[in-house]
């Protein structure tokens, strides 16, 4: 007798509207808490949205009342997951770092929706994206510490240029959560809005990105990332590079042109 296929769970929502491609982690009744199937969905549905040209603008958020409570560490104590350290040390290489890296290298605006808390790996996804708009009520949260880890995915570059070493240095000892307020305050989240109201708010937000020219916004991103190890006068080389590629460009042209059509009606 033929088994009948298993229907496989949707730990990763997906959605396409106008040039914004939603991804959704969609585990709310385990705080979107992220194991092997959902890394598998993730990394699958961050490489269709790079890769998409439809997608102009890519937004990361959760279902329900987190944005990501980190890795499901049930599955490292427990048969379906990592067992060793060298699962641990390989599952961060090869799955999440990829990951990571795409989204911070991709040719487009990343914006991270924080709904909630974002913890761990959870918060190395957040701080990875290119802006964070979250709720009151979200925090971030690395509490390696708690369990005898030390922090991963990314945050130990991440955070200190984001919020300075103290600051850093702080969580990662302590374990305390950063408030939503507090990285407000230290610019490690660029805007606070009411739940109700922030997937509104990054829609405006990514419909006025998607307009804007692309070319010009995939040489900001890659001005800023090279700038973040390079001396001032390495980052001005290369600044003149990429203007010297965009000032060829049809971008430039139309910018140009409606510039100075501009200038004429005044």
């Amino acid at each position: 007798m033929k088994e009948m296929a298993t229907e496989v769970e949707q730990h990763i929502d997906v959605e396409t509207e106008g040039g914004i491609g939603w991804i959704r982690f969609n585990r709310p009744e385990k705080m979107n808490a992220i194991g092997a199937l959902t890394r598998r969905q993730l990394g699958d549905a961050i490489k269709q949205a790079e890769r998409d040209d439809a997608v102009r603008v890519v937004v990361l958020t959760g279902a329900g009342r987190a944005f990501s409570s980190g890795a499901d560490v049930t599955e490292m104590v427990s048969g379906g997951g990592m067992r060793t350290p060298e699962d641990v040390g390989n599952v961060l290489r090869n799955e999440y770092m990829p990951m990571l890296q795409r989204l911070r290298t991709m040719p487009k605006p990343v914006i991270a929706a924080m709904n909630g808390p974002a913890v761990g790996i959870g918060a190395s996804f957040a701080l990875a994206c290119d802006i964070r708009i979250a709720t009151p009520e979200a925090y971030i949260l690395e509490a390696f510490v708690n369990i005898g880890l030390a922090p991963d995915g990314g945050v130990s570059w991440l955070l200190p240029r984001l919020a300075g070493t103290g600051v850093a240095y702080e969580m990662f000892f302590s374990g305390r959560p950063l408030s939503a307020a507090d990285a407000h305050r230290l610019g490690v989240i660029n805007r606070l809005v009411p739940a109700d109201r922030l997937e509104e708010e990054v829609r405006d937000l990514g419909n006025q990105l998607a307009a804007q020219p692309r070319q010009a916004i995939a040489g900001a991103k890659r001005a800023v990332n090279h700038a973040l190890t390079s001396t001032y006068e390495e980052a001005m080389e290369f600044e003149s590079y990429l203007q010297e590629a965009q000032a060829g460009s049809s971008e430039f042209a139309a910018g140009v042109q409606k510039f100075l059509e501009s200038r004429r009606k005044k």
